[in-house]
């Protein structure tokens, strides 16, 4: 048995080695920093969040479905501010640039004097990998074109524009706010830690989450989207969310945020406004709420999750499913 723990140990080391080579290797073929990316960041430490004692895997069950002849790559889910039960998506990955209101039961909302229709098209604008919404405090929609599976793009923005009407049949013009990562040294990055698939508006900020390939950690980035120069993200927070972050929400009264990740949901309680109507975001991630869940094999690409209301979370699948999740069954 010794001999076996030690044969073990030194596969695993090797293993180790090979991936630290390959790493490595992809690295001095990659591309270096751009000149034009000026301001070097280290990232923030890593934040203690453990979630609260697990209670078992909650398997969810769909709550209704959406047709998927126009919507095939549901990608977010954002509360529409201009009808009730309605909510924001858009298909990403090189998809049209489009964007679909859905109601919690499924139904697709369609301009009538569109034949056929295909969605609400925003105007002057590309669809590199959309994979991001949310809604400020001004009434505007975010867009976020921050696909980045490869960890190699250089184009990365957002697109600010006045919240359409769900039964429009297009929308703009947007602003665009471009941005870097400044603390990305290689394209590719060999890690392949700069894929985003979520954000959220506050504090007058956009800020969104990575999606690590190689780790199950996440940093949270913000960008200011009064500045339509070329600007380097601020990192804020890094902590270890167990998964690939996949969407993320604010609550109604925008004093929750929601996190999604393939198998697994978290919620916080945002820190009171101070006297200028800030929230402080080093107190983002405390007391944390955390549910393991579980979704048919044909679903399990859930990348949407939205408040329903105050005490429901709907979460939706790229396949069209759409589920419920009650924040009482989450452990606190």
């Amino acid at each position: 048995m010794q001999g076996f723990i030690l044969k073990n140990k030194r596969i695993k080391s090797a293993a180790v080695c090979v991936s630290a080579f390959i790493a490595f290797a992809v690295a001095l073929g990659a591309a270096g920093r751009p000149a034009n990316h000026t301001v070097r960041a280290e990232l923030p430490p890593l934040l203690d969040v453990k979630p609260p004692q697990e209670l078992p895997t909650l398997k969810l069950v769909p709550a209704a479905r959406h047709s998927t002849k126009l919507i095939a790559e549901n990608s977010s889910l954002e509360n529409c501010g201009k009808r009730s039960n309605t909510f924001w998506t858009i298909n990403d990955s090189g998809s049209a640039p489009y964007l679909f209101a859905v109601t919690a039961d499924g139904k697709v909302i369609e301009a009538k004097s569109a034949k056929p229709y295909r969605g609400i098209h925003l105007t002057g604008r590309r669809n590199i990998d959309w994979e991001a919404l949310a809604a400020d405090e001004s009434g505007n929609l975010v867009i976020a074109d921050i696909g980045n599976n490869e960890s190699n793009r250089r184009n990365l923005c957002f697109y600010i524009v006045p919240e359409p009407d769900p039964y429009a049949e297009k929308t703009g013009p947007s602003r665009k706010i471009s941005f870097y990562y400044p603390s990305q040294d290689h394209f590719p990055d060999p890690m392949k830690n700069f894929d985003a698939e979520s954000c959220f508006a506050l504090n007058g900020q956009i800020y969104f989450f990575t999606k690590h390939w190689t780790n199950t950690e996440t940093v949270l980035w913000r960008v200011d989207p009064q500045t339509e120069a070329y600007q380097a993200a601020v990192p804020v927070a890094r902590f270890d969310v167990r998964g690939l972050v996949t969407d993320a929400a604010l609550s109604p009264k925008r004093d929750r945020l929601a996190i999604l990740t393939y198998h697994s949901v978290w919620v916080f309680d945002l820190p009171e406004r101070d006297a200028r109507g800030m929230r402080d975001e080093k107190k983002f991630f405390q007391k944390p709420k955390f549910r393991k869940i579980a979704v048919p094999i044909a679903d399990w690409q859930i990348e949407g999750i939205a408040f329903l209301d105050d005490s429901t979370l709907l979460i939706s699948s790229e396949s069209g499913a759409l589920f419920r999740l009650p924040l009482a069954s989450l452990q606190q």
